[in-house]
């Protein structure tokens, strides 16, 4: 079976590849992931995996903004950054994003605040949004439905319906990780509601290693351990599995 792969959100330039990184990038491109998309956390992050891209141009892309957890640092000087480096042609648009109320590191109104903002630099600049959302389902669809015209994913999609209605009604991707593969995951329960035309494939790597990797540092290449998961659950063929989601992901982050 031949395949190709797109990781739409791989934390690759995090401390926890900096000993084996080529080696994952070699192991990544001999196993079909043609491509990696890089998110970012923090203003820091940008510089770092822009000169990541320019290594491996045309491999690895990259996105700009700042985490919900972070949403308490975000200055005027990080939308300004978001905003430069949009125009770079390895930037393909803007996150992590989003609403975290599991951990709460930043109250819940900045949160709110950032994640508007940059909601609203996507909208101008006409560019895609990778959202994060955990335990904030309710609070993501809210801001989500007065964003029409918004386009990206809804990344680490856990399985929640208002969440998925909302997505669907802006015409969302729904990024389907390693989670899938956990026995009692919400997301195996609903994934059937997820239609294959808005679903990509994603890592969170170096989190959320898929059965029967879970407990190790994640990578992308076990995408492919998600996808044969993902196939027995829907009762679809794994080859016509990877050329969807191979073609959304490329639409959605305009990929040529």
């Amino acid at each position: 079976m031949s395949i190709e792969i797109i990781d739409t959100h791989c934390h690759l330039d995090m401390e926890e590849f900096d000993n084996d990184r080529k080696d994952v990038i070699k192991r990544s491109k001999e196993g079909g992931v043609v491509n990696i998309i890089i998110p970012s956390t923090v203003k820091e992050d940008f510089l770092k995996e822009k000169s990541l891209c320019e290594e491996y141009a045309g491999y690895l892309y990259y996105l700009v903004g700042v985490h919900p957890h972070e949403a308490k640092m975000c200055t005027n000087e990080a939308y300004d950054e978001a905003l430069k480096h949009l125009s770079d042609s390895s930037c393909r648009g803007i996150g992590e994003i989003g609403l975290d109320y599991y951990y709460e590191h930043s109250e819940r109104k900045i949160q709110k605040e950032v994640f508007n903002n940059f909601l609203d630099m996507a909208l101008d600049n006409n560019v895609s949004v990778s959202i994060h959302s955990r335990d904030a389902a309710d609070d993501t669809a809210d801001i989500l439905s007065s964003k029409k015209g918004l386009k990206g994913v809804i990344h680490c999609f856990s399985g929640e319906e208002k969440l998925l209605k909302v997505g669907l009604d802006l015409g969302l991707y729904f990024g389907i990780g390693g989670v899938v593969t956990f026995k009692n995951s919400m997301l195996r329960k609903n994934i059937k509601q997820v239609p294959i035309e808005f679903m990509v494939f994603e890592t969170d790597a170096p989190y959320l290693a898929p059965n029967p990797k879970r407990g190790k540092r994640n990578e992308p290449l076990y995408i492919k351990y998600t996808a044969k998961e993902l196939s027995e659950l829907l009762g679809m063929d794994e080859e016509y599995l990877f050329n969807k989601t191979y073609t959304n992901a490329k639409t959605v982050f305009g990929i040529d």
